[in-house]
């Protein structure tokens, strides 16, 4: 069964991956690009976490995050993550897959949490051939582990 993936990353670091992965990965309802370029006009977090799950996250099962040398230090990807573990408005928690990449430096502190905890898969950018979809079908069917899901650390308020 094909699942919709989210996928959160560094945008100045590793778009030329995110791009690699849709084009030769995704079709055209599979790998959802909807991910956060810019900010948000808005000082209100609540408008921002709802905009996250309504225009960016909708319609998918599974967020992928691109684990890169400086994806911890983003904003967005600890929002994303955050939104992606939180069911809201009839739509459930997304399964977690945080894929490595070969300059993959500090796992995002949230991701890590989902990591030891057992909620979130993970896999080597060098294995994406032969383990995507077996990854992808794994984060999937851990949606249903509510026990293991960390989502309690508060939420990124910058980037450094």
């Amino acid at each position: 069964m094909a699942h919709k993936v989210f996928v959160s990353y560094h945008h100045a670091n590793d778009q030329s991956r995110a791009n690699h992965l849709r084009t030769f990965y995704g079709t055209s309802n599979t790998l959802i690009d909807r991910s956060l370029s810019d900010a948000y006009d808005s000082v209100n977090n609540d408008y921002i976490l709802s905009m996250i799950r309504t225009n960016h996250l909708k319609e998918s099962t599974v967020t992928i995050v691109l684990i890169g040398s400086e994806t911890y230090k983003r904003k967005w990807v600890d929002w994303e993550i955050y939104s992606s573990l939180r069911p809201s408005g009839g739509r459930s928690r997304n399964g977690l897959l945080g894929i490595y990449l070969p300059n993959a430096g500090i796992v995002p502190a949230r991701l890590q949490d989902n990591i030891d905890s057992g909620y979130a898969a993970t896999m080597r950018w060098e294995n994406i051939s032969w383990q995507l979809s077996t990854k992808i079908d794994e984060a999937f069917q851990k949606r249903s582990y509510d026990s293991l899901v960390r989502n309690t650390r508060d939420r990124r308020e910058r980037n450094s």
